[in-house]
């Protein structure tokens, strides 16, 4: 038996510190979005750019047909040298992709366009000082300075609206506004996009090429004496005439971030990493946790205590800290939770000739909308009789989420809609006007007369609508939604 790498990839000798460090990011990653991947076994390889990370398969070079059982479409995580991950799959040559992420690199870093034609400039003088065959001809050429504030500041600049002008194409046929709000470190980042047209909004998806030219402008701004922005804000706003006024906004940190557009803690140490600062937030050195402004591992101190360890079901093992929560081999950081639930039911199996009988169901799921780990979605607790004691483990949980997750949703989705956004609950539409369920439900906010829980169930009573509109407490964030309804409302007063 001989190991095949994964599409060829192989071994380089790199130095053990670093591979270890990768291949440990690479574990993390995994594991915090509840992949289906192996996090035993990985190998790394060093490219230009930073690492391949993968998992090898063995096959029997003695089988002539073995390469048959090679996987023909299975993951590769790419790891730059700042901690930007990127996953790629083995049905692409590893020479092109490792190629393309590592000009993507090199495009955000490269020197500013003409700090580079000098440095072109001084390297054609020295090969034409060569082939004259009189050394010494050109005695001395120096790039005398590194490229001004002022030269910068135009780059940045025009970045910003390129990238505008970028954006303003991913829009429908129509629009009047439109709003882009970037949150970055060098290894992550967000982007939330909106168009409206005539106040209806429609969010759109922000392709990698935009994203590369994002990190490039962000990159240039971190020369600048301000240092580099944790988010962008763009705004494109059509006049009557057809033109468009581009304006920007960049947020340095001044004030805690809002929690929708608040990354990782350990995104933040790996910015700070490659852009020192001399004064980072109080707020964000908080955030950031034990861990300070360092890229490197503290020695580790003592265990965290769970406040939840134990089995459900059978044997799967549920463990909950104030970080992450983990059912057995899916986890979820908690600061990347998107939406909560947690309904109970009761079901009454009516006997005939024996009294009847209650079973009783604690549900308990988070997830992120996009890529939610499975095994979260869904944790569920059963109990007997009329009145049963409610499980431990799930009241521990709700108390944790509606004193830590709940408040940053609330705040995260009401900002969202206040913006001109809208999420979706159940089937109802929460939008900046009010509550729309088609067919069904059109109210703004006003018209809303009261709020209840009450039988599994949220009821929303409207003004002239007999009966009211139920949304089920198992959709996902329904729980938040008597408390958007009580914020709306009191500000429509």
């Amino acid at each position: 038996m001989r190991a095949i790498r994964s599409a060829g990839l192989l071994r380089r000798g790199l130095a053990g510190a670093s591979t270890r460090r990768a291949v440990v990011l690479i574990q993390e990653h995994i594991s915090a979005r509840g992949l289906d991947y192996p996090v035993h076994g990985l190998e790394a390889d060093r490219f230009a750019a930073g690492w391949s990370v993968y998992t090898p398969v063995d096959i029997d070079d003695s089988d002539p047909m073995a390469f048959l059982d090679l996987p023909l479409d299975r993951s590769v995580f790419l790891i730059s040298d700042v901690g930007r991950i990127k996953e790629v799959t083995t049905a692409i040559p590893p020479e092109q992709v490792r190629a393309l992420f590592t000009a993507e690199e090199a495009f955000v870093r490269r020197a500013p366009v003409e700090e580079s034609f000098m440095n072109g400039l001084k390297e054609e003088f020295e090969r034409l000082d060569a082939r004259s065959g009189q050394p010494g001809a050109v005695a001395d050429f120096t790039v005398v300075s590194a490229p001004s504030q002022e030269l910068i500041a135009g780059r940045v600049s025009a970045l910003a609206h390129e990238t505008a002008q970028q954006l303003a194409l991913l829009g429908p046929v129509q629009w009047d506004r439109m709003t882009a709000v970037f949150s970055c470190t060098v290894s992550a980042e967000t982007a939330d996009v909106s168009f409206w047209n005539r106040e209806r909004p429609m969010d759109v998806r922000v392709p990698e090429q935009i994203a590369l030219l994002v990190r490039r402008q962000r990159h240039l701004a971190a020369a600048m004496p301000a240092g580099p922005w944790l988010r962008m804000l763009l705004t494109v706003a059509k006049a009557a005439d057809g033109r468009a006024q581009v304006s920007t906004e960049y947020d340095y940190g001044d004030e805690r971030l809002p929690d929708g557009q608040l990354l990782a803690p350990s995104h933040y140490r790996n910015d700070l990493a490659a852009y020192p600062r001399t004064e980072v937030p109080t707020w964000l050195t908080g955030y950031m946790g034990a861990r300070g402004t360092r890229a490197e591992r503290p020695c580790p101190g003592p265990a965290e205590r769970p406040f939840v360890d134990s089995n459900v079901g059978w044997s799967t093992r549920l463990v909950a800290d104030r970080h992450r929560i983990t059912y057995g081999r899916h986890t979820l950081d908690w600061d990347e939770v998107k939406w909560v639930r947690y309904p109970v039911s009761r079901t009454k199996h009516q006997g005939f000739l024996f009294p009847s009988m209650y079973t009783t169901t604690y549900t308990f799921g988070v997830g992120t909308y996009a890529d939610s780990p499975e095994g979260l979605r869904d944790l569920g607790w059963s109990r007997g009789g009329k009145r049963p004691t409610d499980p431990a483990e799930w009241l521990a949980l709700v108390d944790f989420v509606q004193r830590i997750v709940e408040p940053r949703l609330l705040a995260k989705y009401l900002d969202l809609i206040r913006r001109g956004g809208a999420i979706i609950i159940g089937e109802v539409r929460v939008h900046r006007d009010g509550l729309t369920l088609r067919g069904v439900m059109d109210a703004n906010w006003r018209s809303l007369t009261g709020v209840e829980v009450a039988n599994g169930l949220v009821w929303i009573h409207e003004q002239g609508r007999p009966q009211a509109v139920r949304v089920s407490l198992g959709s996902a964030n329904a729980v938040l939604l008597p408390r958007i309804v009580a914020a709306m409302t009191a500000g429509t007063g």
